[in-house]
């Protein structure tokens, strides 16, 4: 049997994924037999699965209503309200036995109007956007000389320089985990020497003209200042002026308020199991987004993957012997308040969890998953989803890994976790910007997540052999 290559894959046009997908699962509806070293789900289902993706349109459907009728959904917001009324209705609709929400406590945060402008020695307008918690300039605005800085270590090296001045952490792109730092810590460290403002540049390795912003934190001892993001562009023509020694200033403008602790809510739906109900295979993603776009990778796709890989197994008469939780978090982007909610709410029956699954990496082409838990549930995993290896040849990988932000704490309780993996060229380059649009998502590659998160619960979820024989009862 030939499977379409990943470089043909990888060639064809938008949606051109779609077909080969389709040629790939029209050859698995042929293969029937066990292939060596697969286990306890036989290829059988899992072909069905993939076969069934392959026509799926559902996901992307939701992903669209999600991204164009709801829209912005950022914590604590009505953007918020309106996607908590979106979720309970679409799982409802979806065949869900059960739906309700929870109240998570999240920190209730507004942007307002915002602005920025190189006033001289040449005058042009910057596009910026400010940092999620930052206090506000009041409405005056704060006028300054840009001291630009490569990193925390030049900064340092020039503390005596920073006072009354906006400093502008330009640093080189050295992956998300290294440079998102400066975001996070930039402002405090930045007024620890009496600096005025922080920007940033935008945390991407790939500008596409468009600022991004993300959660900042402050530090208890030194004053909390201004923070926000520019464009890799603008943060690189400040720091080129800074070196040519024209000494740029820049007046910032920007209304964000703190305005205290609001309620939103965790969105839970259940699709009760056949044999097992007592037993839960959760699968996930974070409802909440910034306020910049629709957040199309980040993670309307997760919401709409959690949710459209249930109600595939659900339209094809593949409810499992244990039960599917589908939780859509809130509060991922202000720091896992749904997630750690979550595990308050549910402390009872954490040994009922079989599995957590969480998508927060986008919808691009599948590459597998990355497991959090011990080396036996790492190879049980990789066994039991070995036929969707074919969803990505040469590429898929099952190994050890983070499982995800939301899942995190209940996790670290002992619940085995899973993330959701994908290629991450692009991820970066939309990612916590208005960039982060529907348009960005290719319906084959959604098709084919589809069908590797439907894969995953359902081989987890009607195994015979749980995979927490000490921990859920019920079990066998």
């Amino acid at each position: 049997m030939t499977t379409p290559s990943l470089e043909l894959r990888r060639s064809l046009p938008r949606n051109g994924r779609l077909a080969a997908l389709i040629v790939l699962t029209t050859l698995l509806a042929g293969c029937g037999q066990r292939i060596e070293g697969e286990s306890a789900v036989s290829p059988g289902p899992l072909d069905r699965v993939m076969a069934a993706a392959a026509a799926d349109t559902y996901t992307y459907a939701l992903l669209s209503e999600l991204c164009d009728t709801v829209g912005e959904r950022l914590a604590g917001s009505e953007g918020m309200k309106r996607a908590v009324a979106w979720s309970r209705a679409a799982m409802i609709e979806a065949g869900c036995d059960s739906v309700w929400t929870e109240p998570v406590t999240v920190p209730h945060w507004t942007r307002g109007r915002e602005w920025a402008r190189c006033l001289g020695p040449v005058a042009f307008d910057l596009e910026m956007c400010g940092l999620g918690l930052s206090v506000g300039t009041g409405p005056e605005g704060i006028e300054g000389e840009v001291l630009a800085v490569r990193d925390f270590e030049e900064l340092e090296a020039r503390a005596d320089e920073a006072a009354g001045r906006i400093v502008l952490f330009d640093p080189p792109w050295e992956g998300y985990g290294k440079t998102v730092q400066y975001r996070v810590n930039g402002a405090s460290r930045a007024a620890a020497h009496g600096a005025v403002a922080c920007l940033i540049r935008s945390v991407t390795d790939h500008s596409l003209g468009a600022p991004h912003t993300g959660v900042m934190r402050y530090a208890e001892d030194v004053p909390r200042i201004p923070a926000a993001a520019l464009t890799v562009e603008d943060a690189a023509r400040l720091s080129s002026m800074c070196r040519r020694g024209m000494r740029p200033r820049v007046k910032l403008s920007m209304e964000a308020e703190l305005h205290g602790e609001t309620t939103c809510y965790n969105v839970i739906g259940d699709i009760r199991g056949t044999e097992l109900p007592e037993e839960i295979v959760l699968v996930s993603g974070h409802l909440d987004s910034w306020d910049l776009g629709p957040n199309a990778h980040d993670d309307g796709a997760g919401c709409a993957l959690a949710l459209g890989s249930a109600a595939l197994l659900l339209k094809h008469d593949m409810r499992p012997r244990r039960t599917i939780r589908i939780v859509h978090f809130t509060s991922e982007e202000f720091g896992g308040h749904g997630g750690r909610a979550y595990l308050e709410a549910h402390r009872h029956e954490l040994d009922h969890h079989v599995l957590a699954i969480e998508s927060d990496s986008g919808a691009f082409a599948p590459r597998g998953f990355s497991v959090q838990a011990d080396s036996t549930v790492v190879a049980a995993i990789a066994d039991l989803t070995a036929p969707l290896a074919r969803l990505a040849p040469d590429r898929w990988q099952v190994e050890p890994g983070g499982s995800g932000v939301d899942i995190g704490p209940i996790v670290r309780a002992g619940v085995p976790g899973v993330g959701h993996r994908v290629e991450h060229e692009l991820y970066f380059s939309y990612h916590h910007s208005r960039a982060d649009s529907f348009d960005k998502i290719d319906r084959g590659d959604l098709a084919l997540n589809v069908a590797a998160i439907a894969g995953l619960v359902l081989a987890v979820a009607d195994d015979p052999v749980t995979l927490r024989p000490h921990a859920a009862p019920g079990g066998e």
